[in-house]
C-alpha cells in the first residue's frame, strides 16, 4: 500500500527557495489579466468616462497626478482627487479616463464634465467618447433623468440591472445611461457598469473606420474605372509597339502606386474596426440583454446600426483588395506581353546576326581562297628563282618550266595548309 504524504504548515517553512529564471514578459502577461479592474459602485452615485487622444507629454501629465514615480509603461491607475474616485487606463490608441462621485443628496449632471476640466489638462484633448452613467435608486429617479422628447432604448441586463439611453449627445455632447440596480452588491454593479461603458466606447471606437470607407470609396471608384479603361486598351492593342506597351505599362504601374499608398491609409484602420466590433460583440452579448415591455433593446438597436457599418467597411476593404487583385494581374499580363515582344524582337536580331555571320563566312572563305591562290602565285615565282638554277645543273634532266610547274601543287598544299591551321588556332581562341 503506498504512503501517503502530508505537506504540512513546518514543511512548508523548511522547503527550500529555488531560483526560477523566469521569462522576461511573465509579469507583464500575468498582470495583463488584472490590467483594467472594476471599480466597487453603489447607487445613488454618477460616473463619467471621457475617452481621448493626446501628445504623449500630456498622457504623462494625466498619470503623473496619481503615480509620479510609476514606469512609463503603466497601464492603469487608480485614485482620489477631491473626493472623487478616478480611473486611467492607457489603451493602444486612446486613452480613457473615468471619474466616480456618490449622489447622496442630488443629481448634478454637471458636476463631473466641470471637476475633469478644472483638475485635468484637457485643451489639446480630441475627445472620442464622452459619456456619464447615472446608478439610481428607484424607477422614479431613472424616469425623471430620461429625456421625454427621444426615443428610449434599454432593457434589463442579467434579469437584476435596468439601464436606458437614447444614445444621442445632449446640448453638452454628452451620451447618457441612466442605471437602476436592484439588490447588486458595489462589486456586481461596478462589473455590469464596466461592461455598458466598454461595450459604448469599443462601439464608437469602431466606427473611426466608416467615416474612413465612406472617404476612400470616391478613390476606389476613380481607380476602379482607370483601370477599366486600360485593361480595355490592353485588350485592343494587340499589335502594339513596344513604345505603346511601355507607356501602358508606365500608367499601370502609376495606378498601382497610388492604390498601395491608399491602402496603406486604410489597412489599420479598418483592422482596429474590426477589432473593435469583435470587442464591442462580446461586451454586448455578456450583458445578457432582455426586452422589457415596448422598449427596443440596446442590442437589437445598437447591432442593426452598427452591423450594416463594419460591412461597409468589409466591403471597401474587399474592394481595394481586388483592385490590388486586378492591378497586379493586368500588370503581369502587361508585363509578359513586353517580354515576348522583347523575346520576338531578339530572335529577329539573332536570325540578322546569323545570316550577317554566314555571308561573312562565305566572304572569308573566299578570301581565304584567294589569298592562298595569291600567296601560292607569289611563292611560285619566288621558287623559279631556285628551280631556275637547278635546272642548269648538267646532273638535272627536267627543264625549267617543266620544274616549276611540278612545284606548284606543292607550294598550294603548303599554303593552304599553313592558312587553315591559322585560321583553326584563332577560331579556338576566341572560343575560349
Amino acid at each position: 500500500m503506498a504512503k501517503k504524504f502530508l505537506l504540512t504548515e513546518s514543511t512548508q517553512r523548511t522547503m527550500p527557495n529555488h531560483d526560477w529564471k523566469f521569462h522576461p514578459d511573465r509579469d507583464s502577461l500575468i498582470a495583463e489579466a488584472h490590467a483594467r479592474p472594476s471599480q466597487n459602485i453603489s447607487a445613488p452615485s454618477q460616473l463619467l468616462q471621457v475617452a481621448f487622444r493626446c501628445s504623449q507629454a500630456v498622457r504623462e501629465e494625466f498619470f503623473s497626478i496619481f503615480a509620479s514615480s510609476a514606469p512609463a509603461d503603466v497601464r492603469h491607475v487608480t485614485g482620489e482627487l477631491h473626493g472623487v474616485r478616478v480611473k486611467l487606463e492607457r489603451h493602444t490608441e486612446f486613452t480613457s479616463c473615468i471619474l466616480f462621485r456618490d449622489m447622496n443628496k442630488k443629481y448634478d449632471l454637471d458636476s463631473l464634465a466641470s471637476f475633469f476640466h478644472e483638475h485635468f489638462p484637457t485643451e489639446t484633448l480630441e475627445t472620442l467618447v464622452l459619456l456619464q452613467v447615472d446608478i439610481v435608486t428607484t424607477t422614479a429617479q431613472m424616469l425623471k433623468l430620461l429625456p421625454l422628447t427621444e426615443r428610449i432604448y434599454g432593457g434589463k441586463i442579467r434579469n437584476q440591472i435596468d439601464v436606458r439611453s437614447t444614445f444621442k449627445p445632449d446640448e453638452t455632447g454628452c451620451v447618457r445611461f441612466v442605471v437602476h440596480g436592484r439588490k447588486l452588491t458595489g462589486d456586481e454593479l461596478g462589473r455590469r457598469v464596466q461592461r455598458l461603458v466598454e461595450m459604448e466606447t469599443y462601439r464608437t471606437m469602431s466606427l473611426l473606420g466608416l467615416s474612413k470607407a465612406r472617404e476612400v470609396s470616391s478613390h476606389l471608384t476613380e481607380y476602379e474605372d482607370e483601370l477599366d479603361a486600360l485593361t480595355q486598351s490592353l485588350r485592343e492593342e494587340q499589335s502594339s509597339t513596344s513604345q505603346d506597351d511601355e507607356a501602358l505599362f508606365e500608367k499601370l504601374s502609376a495606378l498601382s502606386e497610388k492604390n498601395n499608398i491608399l491602402a496603406s491609409e486604410i489597412r489599420y484602420r479598418f483592422a482596429a474596426s474590426r477589432a473593435y466590433f469583435a470587442l464591442f460583440d462580446q461586451r454586448i452579448t455578456s450583458l445578457e440583454e432582455e426586452k422589457v415591455g415596448d422598449v427596443q433593446t440596446m442590442s437589437g438597436f445598437l447591432r442593426s446600426r452598427l452591423e450594416p457599418a463594419i460591412a461597409t467597411i468589409e466591403s471597401t476593404a474587399k474592394r481595394q483588395e481586388t483592385l490590388t487583385n486586378d492591378l497586379s494581374r493586368a500588370l503581369t499580363l502587361l508585363r509578359t506581353r513586353i517580354e515576348l515582344n522583347l523575346t520576338k524582337g531578339n530572335q529577329a536580331l539573332l536570325q540578322s546576326m546569323d545570316r550577317r555571320h554566314d555571308q561573312q563566312l562565305k566572304i572569308s572563305r573566299t578570301v581565304e581562297g584567294l589569298s592562298v591562290v595569291a600567296i601560292t602565285y607569289y611563292a611560285v615565282g619566288l621558287m623559279s628563282y631556285l628551280l631556275k638554277v637547278i635546272a642548269k645543273q648538267p646532273w638535272m634532266p627536267f627543264s625549267e618550266t617543266f620544274l616549276t610547274a611540278v612545284s606548284v601543287p606543292f607550294i598550294l598544299a603548303v599554303v593552304w595548309f599553313s592558312l587553315h591551321r591559322i585560321r583553326n588556332a584563332w577560331e579556338d581562341s576566341k572560343s575560349k
